[in-house]
Order: structure tokens, then C-alpha cells, then sequence
């Protein structure tokens, strides 16, 4: 459930996905709150991508119901950037379908790739950035609408471990400057305790474990060993195991 401090953005009631014989999502229950941090965590195969896919209005086939008071922007794990596009055109793809006019589009872009620190990359092409670059372009492209909720699917997972450093304090800054409710799907346990303010652990199809953090940001691993422990736990990982 979400914070009781919080009224919902997102929830979802009795959620069910199948493919074919096999049940992903079964009967999950859901909330998030308004400017709300949230983690998920699940094995590979779990359901994580489902979710968000629901809630992204990207999955339509599920039973159940899943309802977001407001708009919705994704960044996945790989950027989806259109190569034939320049950097700016890239941010702002996704405004025109909500009427913004053309001649406001280009000054939209540069302040957004400004805060995602790309400023002076607007007229280069996607593909001469790099993996953080182009991550951090698909994170501008997502916040120029102005979400509600910002679905985050492993971001971060194809970055090298100083970059994702990076991107952890550039993702915490950027929400804290527009307040977004946040959903990020994750297999670091590290990653969602550092960044979330609400761990939740999706196993069987539901949610089988939910964990409050507390501790001012930023934080360090060993503000929340305690929690790791439960987490892995509830992961069905023994502490000092791969996770």
C-alpha cells in the first residue's frame, strides 16, 4: 500500500496477466503515492516488466483493474532512441501528441538536456553518445511531459558502475526538482535502497514483501543493512550470495 501521508497515483486491484499456461501477475494488489519513490524487486521472470508494462497502458490484456490519475512517462533499460532524429527532436517527442506548438518546442528541449547535464549536445545524433549520454537523453525525454508517474524499467542496468553512480544522483536530483511518483523496477538491491522511499518484492505473482525507508538522503549501504538482510531474505537469498 502506499504511504498513508500520500493519496495514490497509480493503483492496481486484483491485476492478473497470463501468457498462455502461465500466470505472471496474480490477482496483485497495488498503490503509489503522489511523489512517492517506490522500488520494485523480483527474480528474472517474476513480473516486474509486466507491471510497469500495465501501468504504462503499453499491456492491455491483463484482468483486473490498474488506473494512474494523471499522465505516465517510461524510460526503459535500452534508451529506444530514433537515430534519424537529433538529440532535441528526441525530447521532444512526446509533447506534440499533447498539442504543444512547434515554435516552443526547441527552448522545452535545451532546458530540459540541461538538467539531464547534455547542454550543447542538442544537434548531435543519437548515436555519437554515449551509454550514460544516451540514457540520460531518454531521462530528459520522459520528464519534458511532466509525469505523474515515471516508470523506470533497469534503467540503469546496461551502465558501467561508475556511470550508474552518476546516474543514481542524477536521477534522485531530478526528482526531487519536478516530484514525479516514481516506479523503479530493479534487480539491485543496493540501487532501491539507496534511491526508494518504499521497497516492494513481487514473487508468486504478488506483492510478498513490502519495506519503509527512512534514513535521510544521501545514503550509504550501511544506512540499511538491517533491511538488506530482510530483502535478500525475501528473495530467497542467503546474506554474502549473489543477488
Amino acid at each position: 500500500m502506499a504511504s498513508p501521508l500520500t493519496t495514490p497515483v497509480a493503483q492496481a486491484r486484483g491485476l492478473t496477466r497470463r501468457f498462455g499456461d502461465r500466470t505472471v501477475l496474480n490477482g496483485l494488489d497495488l498503490e503509489i503515492g503522489r511523489g512517492e519513490f517506490v522500488a520494485l524487486l523480483g527474480r528474472s521472470g517474476s513480473g516486474k516488466s509486466t507491471l510497469l508494462k500495465v501501468l504504462a497502458g503499453l499491456d492491455d490484456a491483463a484482468e483486473g483493474t490498474a488506473e494512474v490519475h494523471g499522465t505516465v512517462s517510461v524510460a526503459f533499460q535500452q534508451p529506444r532512441l530514433l537515430p534519424w532524429r537529433r538529440v532535441w527532436r528526441n525530447v521532444v517527442l512526446g509533447l506534440r501528441r499533447e498539442g504543444r506548438s512547434r515554435s516552443r518546442e526547441r527552448p522545452v528541449a535545451e532546458r530540459a538536456l540541461e538538467e539531464v547535464r547534455l547542454a550543447g549536445h542538442a544537434d548531435d545524433w543519437p548515436l555519437t553518445l554515449s551509454g550514460g549520454e544516451a540514457q540520460r537523453l531518454s531521462l530528459a525525454r520522459a520528464l519534458v511531459r511532466e509525469p505523474d508517474l515515471l516508470l523506470l524499467d533497469e534503467p540503469f542496468g546496461a551502465l558501467d558502475a561508475l556511470t550508474r553512480i552518476a546516474m543514481h544522483r542524477l536521477v534522485e536530483d531530478l526528482w526531487r526538482r519536478h516530484a514525479p511518483a516514481v516506479l523503479l523496477v530493479t534487480h539491485d538491491v543496493d540501487e532501491a535502497l539507496l534511491l526508494a522511499d518504499r521497497v516492494l518484492v513481487l514473487g508468486e505473482g504478488r506483492i510478498i514483501a513490502e519495506h519503509f525507508l527512512d534514513r535521510p538522503r544521501p545514503r550509504t549501504p550501511a544506512d540499511h543493512a538491517g533491511v538488506r538482510t530482510r530483502v535478500l531474505a525475501d528473495l530467497g537469498v542467503t546474506e554474502g550470495a549473489p543477488a
